[in-house]
């Protein structure tokens, strides 16, 4: 079995992220412009941090089958925890908030009344 070295350059990753696809083809996947994608390719241009990314899993995707379903899975667990979190605080908040006194009032207006 020969071993492909991991890309290290922009132009490398995403053409081992395109593999046999057209430019056009992988260009409408990740929502850019055809030439973008062949300024990304030269690297005349910098690639934006989502096709960076989606180039990545790709790779990482055909290197190891499965290994990016468990960060996904990671992922959502981490946003869950973070909400669950985020309405614990809000919960807390909301009890320790003074609570209004009507009646105070209520009496001033009967004594004003009076």
């Amino acid at each position: 079995m020969i071993e492909q070295p991991f890309p290290t350059s922009q132009r490398e990753l995403v053409r081992a992220a395109r593999g046999t696809a057209t430019q056009s083809a992988f260009a409408k996947l990740l929502g850019v412009d055809r030439t973008c994608l062949s300024r990304y390719e030269s690297e005349k241009l910098g690639a934006p941090t989502h096709v960076v990314n989606y180039c990545l899993k790709s790779v990482a995707e055909r290197v190891c089958p499965g290994a990016t379903e468990s960060s996904d899975v990671q992922q959502a667990l981490m946003h869950a925890r973070r909400a669950v979190d985020t309405l614990e605080r809000a919960a807390k908040t909301e009890t320790r908030r003074p609570v209004r006194r009507r009646a105070k009032s209520a009496k001033k207006k009967s004594a004003s009344k009076a």
